[in-house]
């Protein structure tokens, strides 16, 4: 292992809940539709808003049309986020990320959440703590999005190390995917939304529940 490369959502925080329960607000306000488990998990988790966004309301749209589509389900999100108990790193997180910049291990974000999130996350999780912001990589429109290797690829350049000899942490199934597809040394899947066989199944190499003990693993 030369480099580390995180998803966010459900992976580095658990708000999976806060996640969906936005989302169905959201898809219910714009169209009517009472979004299912069964959607949720197979055509919102690791996604970006491009995808879906054409899966739940049945059209294409412009990139501008989907930035601001994005922002007005993001304010929903981001209040739920603040009001919430459970808007925190997962457990073991922080030593961690510690641990990884004292060893001087590059590592980065990918996720795919757009910029609004991600400059809200920067700023109330103090992420500049560990990460460059330049450094992240995020649903900007620029490229496939999971369960597409891509954003992983990127990635990987930005923090200079072959996705050959980067470990990745994924908490989706489309995430999951994209992260096996990417070639890179090992996927380890975190159980915040998925039980420990789904990932397994999936084809992660270990299964966490929380980072308490991560450090044997890496």
């Amino acid at each position: 292992m030369q480099g580390v490369i995180f998803d966010f959502n459900g992976t580095l925080i658990y708000d999976g809940k806060l996640q969906e329960d936005s989302w169905r607000d959201f898809i219910e306000l714009k169209s009517g539709h009472v979004a299912t488990d069964w959607e949720l998990q197979n055509h919102l988790h690791g996604r970006n808003v491009d995808y879906i966004f054409s899966y739940f309301f049945k059209k294409q749209f412009t990139r501008e049309e989907v930035v601001a589509l994005e922002e007005e389900k993001e304010v929903i999100y981001r209040k739920m986020c603040l009001e919430s108990e459970d808007f925190k790193f997962a457990k073991g997180v922080e030593a961690m990320l510690d641990n990884l910049k004292e060893r001087k291990i590059p590592f980065t974000i990918a996720t795919a959440s757009g910029y609004g999130n991600i400059t809200f996350f920067y700023e109330q999780l103090n992420l500049k703590r560990w990460f460059k912001f330049e450094d992240i990589v995020y649903n900007n429109g620029t490229f496939k999005g999971k369960p597409n290797p891509d954003i992983f690829l990127k990635a990987a350049e930005k923090i200079n190390v072959d996705i050959k000899n980067c470990i990745i942490f994924e908490d989706s199934q489309s995430g999951v995917k994209a992260a096996i597809s990417s070639g890179a040394e090992k996927v380890i899947g975190v159980a915040s939304m998925l039980d420990k066989q789904t990932l397994l199944d999936l084809g992660v190499s270990e299964v966490i529940e929380d980072y308490t003990n991560i450090l044997s693993i890496l």
